[in-house]
Parts: C-alpha cells; structure tokens; sequence
C-alpha cells in the first residue's frame, strides 16, 4: 500500500540572479576584455576574475552564455546552458543551482 505523507515548506531566504539581455551583454563584454589581457599572460587568470565576478556566468565566442554552478569549489558543477529569464539560485551556504523560468515561475511567484 502507498503512504502519502504531507510535507510544509518552510519559509526560507535565498538569492536570486535574472538571466536577463542586459546581463548578457554585460558578461559578453567582461570576457572579451579578459580575453585581451589573457592573452599576455600564461594563464587565464582575468577570465576566471570573471567567473567569480559574475557568480559562474560564462561566455566564450563558440559555445556562448553559459553557466557553471559552484565554480572553484568541490562541488563545482558541469557547464550548463542558460536561457533569458532563468534564475541563478544561491542557498544561505553560497551552494547554486540553476533554475528555468518556468519552474521559478511557478514554484517561487
């Protein structure tokens, strides 16, 4: 037999980026200027100023806006691909997760 149980939310608190044009214009623009000034050095180190910068966002002229979860920790995640109007999420620990528009939509509005 199937037992149900019922569960409560608690209410918590939580960052929230908007992947937004306007973000991705400007994580674009950041890149392309790391890019320049990696190119002098032996390693991609204004590149990964970025990646901090903008909490994972990435953007490479091959595969584009891009997102990487937990970047330079343990549980760094793989490159995922992002959309407008998707959510970046940050737990009270600083953990991420990557959340599409619809979902947010309809589980935090």
């Amino acid at each position: 037999m199937i037992k149900i149980d019922e569960c409560v939310a608690k209410p918590t608190e939580f960052n929230v980026i908007k992947i937004t044009s306007e973000l991705d214009d400007e994580v674009q623009k950041a890149f392309k200027n790391a890019d320049k000034l990696d190119k002098k050095l032996d390693r991609p180190r204004n590149a990964w100023k970025a990646i901090f910068q903008y909490h994972g966002l990435i953007w490479t002229d091959i595969w584009g806006f891009e997102f990487i979860a937990n970047y330079g920790k343990e549980n760094q995640g793989r490159r995922q691909e992002i959309s407008l109007n998707d959510r970046i999420i940050e737990d009270r620990n600083g953990e991420q997760f990557l959340i599409p528009n619809d979902l947010f939509e309809r589980y935090f509005i």
